[in-house]
């Protein structure tokens, strides 16, 4: 029978373990994990193929400007659970959601859907609807033109309708 010695195999388990945290801390070292820009990135990828950001008023079908606020709500929800940091990216995304989820409360996006119904119907739910899609995408602009900014990131023309304008520019 041949009698190994206790020290070398605890030895040889501690060299293992470092081996084992060394390779799983180059996966999580900031080469292998997503940059915010990265982040930045896919989020501004995902708004240039919303059309209801930037499509005129007369061409939005109301359900379908719902179900797509719906679908960039959960967008900016599931960015926001994988950014890591809690600083400037964070609050964009949440900014973004929230200005969904205040277009949501507005339309009544809830078992009532009395502005979606009846929002080409003319009259104060329409003027509702309308509104309240102004608003998201003025917030939607906003924060998109801020996060360019920290970024260094450029959108397609038709996304360049909801940024603000630039006040050295002349009309």
């Amino acid at each position: 029978m041949v009698r190994k010695n206790k020290e070398s195999l605890v030895r040889s388990v501690r060299s293992q373990k470092t081996v084992i945290a060394n390779v799983a801390n180059v996966f999580e070292s900031p080469q292998w994990a997503s940059s915010d820009r990265d982040y930045a990135v896919e989020i501004l990828k995902e708004l240039e193929n919303r059309r209801v950001l930037y499509n005129d008023y007369a061409l939005e079908i109301p359900r379908e400007v719902v179900d797509s606020v719906l679908a960039m709500r959960e967008v900016f929800h599931q960015k926001l659970l994988e950014v890591r940091d809690e600083g400037g990216l964070a609050n964009h995304l949440r900014s973004m959601r929230a200005a969904c989820r205040k277009f949501l409360d507005a339309v009544g996006d809830g078992p009532h859907r009395i502005v979606i119904q009846n929002s080409f119907q003319g009259g104060p739910d329409s003027w509702k609807f309308f509104t309240a899609l102004g608003e998201l995408r003025a917030a939607i602009g906003l924060t998109l033109s801020l996060l360019m900014a920290a970024y260094g990131l450029t959108c397609e023309a038709q996304l360049t309708r909801i940024l603000p304008g630039d006040p050295n520019e002349e009309a």
